[in-house]
């Protein structure tokens, strides 16, 4: 009742607009569904700027498309292996792991470039230890010695991209002596890197990574990789990066959403302008009062994400949270965020309840189904459960006509030619793709998403946006005499 009220206070004063929702993980979908239904459009997740986006917005202005979760990337089937800035031995992404090790068994060049001597480097044919901060020098001599040595893939640049010649003429004085000099990696060991990548050409990876925000060129950084990526002729190979299809999984029938009064890009406008998700910060940063405008936002709900952790200005966040006139916080524990809430909310753990069909981009269309295997602790709910309890308050409960996330799900399911019953005994269900499209056909004429139509090494985007349309190397802070630059991993999930 006093999250409802204070909703409808902050609606008739600033309109629903006002509200915006900080989510990570599946709560998302069920208070997502809650703030569109309230009249919002500002869903954001902070790992977009934190973790994700530098990525897709740098394949998105070269390719057309995004990377997508789990990556695109045909681990499988490739020849060479480049990690730079990403360990597959130390993170949740068990699939790929796994794919990697088969790779490995299968004689695949494993390339890793990391200062520390990881797992995976001591899995690699080649260990770069480059001196942090420097990916971008070594990525752009990459670049300039393929082009310099004519190894890369002719056909495929002259059938599908656009800006060679200027790329050429960009990257003519970032030689292999150049970047020796910025980040300690012996010339010959550039070249003979590179020449590893020709020879397995079109079969190669080099892995975009996640959690790719790190000293704020990180888009041109990933602009970096995709055009290495296009000179190597793997986008839409195989051994590259394949062409991932999504199951159609049929919604409940709700009401049409209303319009909002704001686009979230509206509160933060002139900023941002190339991101494809909303941004986090933009909405933080937007919340606070300047001047004659009295903040854009005046409630927020925040599920799964510790903002003062997540997001990068703490000074900024607390100045936002002091701002506003209501902060709800919806956690599985306490954190940092929840000492600011006016209302904790405590979520259960994903053991002890139902979350939404997983149904993500790969190779072959899957469902999955997460299913609870305890009933949940003390007075903690599901996000299921709350967000329809909410919208009941709020008088928004034809927006959630299921009796509960089960009807839903079964819903659902059967439409999909299953059912809730199955999925509990068999987890995940397997589709047919419904295109024999997973990679490129030999000379085929592909219209990529762009501006020209073609895959753009000279990006008309960044251009048109006000930033270089080329990758640029920027010398990055040094640590100050007798300190050193604190790099970091993950904890080991899996070994080899």
């Amino acid at each position: 009742d006093l999250i409802a009220g204070k909703m409808k206070d902050i609606a008739i004063k600033h309109g629903p607009e006002s509200m915006a929702l900080f989510s990570h993980g599946s709560g998302g979908a069920h208070f997502g569904q809650l703030l569109k239904a309230f009249g919002s459009a500002s869903i954001a997740a902070p790992s977009f700027a934190q973790c994700r986006g530098p990525r897709e917005v740098g394949f998105l202005t070269t390719f057309g498309d995004i990377i997508y979760s789990p990556e695109r990337i045909d681990i499988r089937d490739t020849r060479c292996l480049v990690l730079i800035g990403s360990h597959l031995g130390e993170n949740m992404h068990n699939g790929q792991v796994q794919e990697m090790s088969d790779a490995i068994d299968k004689g695949a060049t494993i390339i890793t470039v990391d200062p520390r001597f990881s797992t995976a480097a001591g899995k690699s044919k080649y260990w770069l230890p480059i001196k942090p901060a420097t990916d971008m020098a070594l990525l752009l001599s990459w670049i300039h010695v393929l082009i310099e040595n004519e190894w890369y893939d002719k056909e495929y640049v002259a059938l599908h991209t656009i800006g060679f010649e200027q790329l050429k003429e960009h990257v003519k004085p970032f030689t292999p002596e150049w970047a020796y000099g910025i980040t300690t990696i012996d010339p010959n060991v550039i070249v003979e890197t590179a020449r590893e990548m020709r020879n397995a050409s079109p079969a190669v990876i080099v892995n975009p990574g996640r959690h790719v925000t790190w000293y704020g060129d990180d888009t041109q950084r990933l602009r970096a990789v995709a055009i290495l990526t296009a000179l190597l002729g793997s986008w839409g190979r195989r051994g590259g990066y394949y062409q991932p299809e999504k199951f159609h999984l049929a919604s409940f029938p709700v009401p049409a959403f209303p319009v909002p009064g704001r686009q979230p890009a509206q509160a933060y406008e002139g900023m941002y302008t190339l991101a494809n998700e909303v941004v986090a910060n933009g909405i933080c940063d937007a919340t606070i009062p300047t001047g004659l405008d009295q903040g854009k936002y005046k409630g927020w709900i925040v599920n799964g994400t510790n903002l003062l952790a997540a997001l990068p200005n703490q000074a900024k966040t607390r100045e936002a949270i002091e701002a506003l006139d209501l902060l709800v916080v919806i956690d599985t524990m306490p954190i940092e965020l929840t000492g600011y809430a006016d209302v904790v909310l405590p979520e259960c753990t994903y053991l002890e309840r139902y979350d939404m069909i997983r149904n993500s981009n790969h190779r072959q269309p899957n469902l999955a189904l997460r299913m609870p295997a305890v009933e949940p602790k003390y007075n903690s709910k599901p996000a299921a459960w709350i967000a329809k309890e909410l919208a009941g308050k709020l008088g928004l409960s034809a927006w959630f006509p299921w009796k509960d996330i089960e009807e839903m799900l079964d819903w659902q399911l059967k439409k999909a030619g299953t059912s809730l019953e199955e999925m509990k005994r068999i987890g995940v269900k397997n589709f047919p793709r419904e295109t024999d499209d997973l990679y490129f056909t030999e000379g085929e004429a592909v219209t990529f998403n762009t501006t020209s139509g073609k895959i753009e090494l000279y990006s008309s985007d960044m251009e048109a946006a006000g930033f270089s349309p080329l990758p640029v190397y920027t010398a990055h802070e040094e640590p100050p005499e007798g300190f050193y630059r604190l790099i970091y991993g993950r904890a080991p999930m899996h070994t080899f």
